[in-house]
Parts: C-alpha cells; sequence; structure tokens
C-alpha cells in the first residue's frame, strides 16, 4: 500500500522533498564549518528545485552550469 501511495506522488513534488534534505544537510555543515560539503548540498538543492520547477511545467530540464570549486 505504501508502495502504490508513492507511485503517485508526482516527480516534481519528490523533488522538493529532496530540495529540502539537502538544504538541512547544507545548513548543518555549514554549522559545524564543512564549507565544501555545505557547497556540494547546496548544489544539489539547486539541482533539485531545477528539476521540480521543470516537471511541474512539464519541460525539459536546462543545463545548469557546474559551480567551480570555492564558488558559492
Amino acid at each position: 500500500m505504501a508502495n502504490d501511495l508513492l507511485d503517485k506522488i508526482p516527480e516534481w513534488l519528490k523533488s522538493l522533498w529532496q530540495m529540502e534534505n539537502e538544504l538541512r544537510s547544507a545548513a548543518r555543515n555549514g554549522l559545524i564549518l564543512r564549507k565544501d560539503e555545505a557547497s556540494a548540498h547546496l548544489a544539489e538543492a539547486r539541482r533539485h528545485l531545477e528539476q521540480a520547477m521543470n516537471e511541474a511545467k512539464g519541460t525539459e530540464p536546462a543545463k545548469t552550469p557546474q559551480r567551480k570549486e570555492g564558488e558559492m
């Protein structure tokens, strides 16, 4: 039954949930001065947001440029 419910959830909504988890991880890592890990989680959160927005609109995901090391 739980699997049936999960199958009915739109992918864009799952992306928002994943984005929230990445933001939480970034905040946690930012608090304990793990800048590199926090930046990686923020990048993943951005990717999930883009995916959610594109899926909600019904468009293809855009290629977003990767951030360079040390760039926030």
